[in-house]
């Protein structure tokens, strides 16, 4: 019998075993897959150092401290890339930073200006919860909606702004509102909005992070979890190598998966779980020849401009060492919850959208495809009532003692969500298995 079964390797699951085994407490990871590390992908083909999965992690001191922990040195994305771009009325336009340059540049209409500058004065909705559409539009207009918080929602999330929920999805903002009666407002005050933190990854890709984490943990890869009961003060995992005993489980699947886990344990939460939406994705890693793009991050393009590419990474001028000498790498998003049926186009005919689009937005005639990855479920989508999955999640927690669940469909879906939420996630298994021990003795 162990002391704390993990299920599923990605950052959520390692990160929470980490911090387990630095406790000195007993735990085994169990995956399914042959590799760790879920969507947190990196590969080196010919020459180029592609992601699969997330670009950059954003560190704020928490995370920093996470990596010194772990004795990892990260790399820092080139300062160019605070640069970044809107595909808007045929050209790329660098947007704003701060609401000042919203107010002082060329990037909204006069009109847009106008309507942002009215935003300190906009009541509060008497409505319980919001979309982030109807959010912005009231607050904000119109303009600020299709051309800033939409595609940044695609870039985040993938994800329509009318289906998701702005006290789940972002939170922060919310907040904002709730405390200071105006995002502005409370932004000048707080520094809010801008990046809390330094955008990094590592010299050989974000798996460098999962690889690091893996090391000094035992995890049994291959091996899928069929099955959890408990049995009095027990869990009882039946695995496709056989069964195994512990004192506390940790599900650190996606939802669907934690769905079909948690199906013996309580079936109206594993119903519910099923139903969470996850957004699919496709990433395209393209090669150019390198001079051929802006200075910057990359771009978005909202889906007022009618194009099916969602945003593009400028991936080789955000880190050295990215892209062969003389060449540019970027990684192309297409898919989200706008588009999702592009995710089963045929490979050709995807290169075909992707070869039109980029000459459009970015003049190129040619450019050769290194790499094109589907993740049918890609991100799970905070939808309007999201709270009720939160509510579940706690609620089996509790009916069922040293059972915990984690992953970025209930703190948030980036990796430094993640690693943020595995130390209170760690802390309320130790803080169990202390009463439990407390208990027996």
């Amino acid at each position: 019998m162990m002391e704390v079964a993990v299920i599923g390797s990605g950052i959520s699951g390692l990160s929470v075993a980490h911090h387990l085994k630095k406790a000195g407490v007993e735990v085994k990871v169990f995956e399914k897959e042959d590799v760790l590390g879920g969507n947190i992908q990196s590969e080196y083909i010919d020459g180029y150092l592609c992601e699969l999965g997330p670009q950059t992690v954003l560190a704020d001191s928490k995370v920093e401290d996470f990596l010194k922990d772990l004795r990892l040195e990260p790399i820092y994305a080139n300062p160019s890339s605070k640069k970044r771009y809107i595909y808007k009325k045929g050209r790329l336009v660098a947007l704003p930073l701060s609401p000042l340059e919203f107010i002082t540049s060329p990037f909204l209409s006069l009109s847009g200006k106008l309507r942002l500058l009215r935003e300190p004065f906009v009541p509060k909705s008497p409505k319980k919860e919001e979309s982030i559409a109807e959010f912005v539009r009231r607050r904000f207009g119109e303009e600020f909606l299709d051309y800033v918080v939409a595609p940044f929602v695609s870039g985040v999330y993938a994800g329509d702004p009318k289906e998701l929920s702005v006290k789940y999805a972002v939170r922060k903002v919310y907040e904002l509102e709730e405390k200071y009666g105006s995002i502005i407002k409370g932004a000048i005050k707080l520094k809010a909005l801008g990046p809390s933190g330094k955008l990094i990854s590592f010299k050989d890709g974000n798996k460098t992070l999962i690889n690091k984490l893996s090391e000094n943990l035992e995890v049994i890869k291959g091996n899928v979890v069929l099955r959890i009961r408990r049995k009095d003060d027990l869990f009882f995992l039946d695995t496709k190598e056989g069964k195994f005993s512990a004192k506390a489980v940790v599900v650190a699947t996606p939802a669907t998966s934690a769905s079909y886990l948690l199906r013996d344990l309580s079936w109206s939460v594993s119903e519910e779980f099923d139903k969470i939406y996850y957004a699919p994705v496709l990433v395209m890693h393209v090669s150019v020849n390198a001079g051929s793009l802006p200075e910057g991050f990359g771009f978005l393009v909202p889906r007022k401009e009618g194009k099916r590419i969602l945003g593009v990474i400028f991936s080789s001028q955000l880190f050295e060492g990215r892209s062969p000498k003389g060449k540019d790498l970027l990684t192309v998003y297409l898919g989200g919850a706008t588009d999702p049926q592009i995710v089963d186009y045929p490979d050709e005919a995807v290169v075909s959208i992707v070869e039109k689009e980029l000459k459009e937005i970015l003049k190129i005639e040619h450019f050769e495809v290194i790499k094109i990855t589907r993740w049918k479920k890609g991100i799970p989508q905070y939808t309007l009532g999201y709270g009720r999955y939160l509510d579940l999640a706690n609620s089996i927690e509790k009916e069922q003692p040293g059972l915990f669940l984690t992953g970025n469909y209930l703190y948030g879906v980036s990796v430094a969500d993640c690693i943020r939420s595995s130390y209170q996630v760690a802390k309320r298994v130790l803080e169990f298995l202390e009463l439990k021990k407390g208990a027996v003795v």
